[in-house]
């Protein structure tokens, strides 16, 4: 199965369950009005616009990202973020909750360049792992940029915990509901 198909199942069955009345599932903060294409709707009283994810089209090409940071980006990170657009990517796998880096149009690279400077920045210089998401708990999600395995990042203990063998499988598992 690839990223996208994963994404295309994980997102009916978020579709599924908004639809039993859980409509907060497609509601987002509004960020910015580049975002508009996947934007659905009128603002609402608490500042919440509903939201879809939208199929990209137009690639993103990463080489000018991978230059400034001297690494070859595993194809799986660059396959995330050109398979949707989307607002929230999240919910429990195993005994997790885990929320994956959302990919906005006109801002998922800045966004994913401080993100990846920060980790640059607490890990000695080295992008072996790439940050993609946070555990409940304030685990880092991250790939391991050389094979695509998922683990849990205690930065604190500077322990790892494998979890999926790679994004596919963590997004084909997720749940909504426990």
């Amino acid at each position: 199965m690839s990223i996208k198909e994963a994404m295309q199942i994980y997102f009916q069955m978020r579709k599924e369950i908004a639809n039993e009345g859980l409509d907060f599932l497609f509601k987002t903060p509004i960020s910015s009005e580049d975002n508009l294409i996947i934007y659905d709707g009128e603002v609402d009283e608490e500042e919440y616009i509903s939201w879809k994810p939208v199929e990209r089209t137009v690639l993103q090409d990463f080489t000018s990202l991978e230059d400034e940071f001297d690494i070859k980006l595993h194809k799986s990170i660059v396959e995330y973020f050109n398979s949707y657009w989307f607002a929230d990517l999240d919910g429990f796998y195993q005994e997790h909750y885990i929320a994956l880096e959302p990919v906005l149009p006109n801002s998922e690279i800045s966004s994913f360049r401080e993100s990846l400077k920060g980790y640059k920045e607490n890990h000695g210089d080295s992008l072996k792992k790439i940050p993609i998401g946070i555990e409940g708990n304030g685990l880092l999600v991250v790939i391991e940029n050389n094979n695509g395995i998922i683990q849990l990042e205690d930065f604190e203990r500077g322990t790892f915990e494998h979890i999926a063998e790679n994004i596919q499988e963590l997004i084909g598992n997720l749940r909504l509901k426990r």
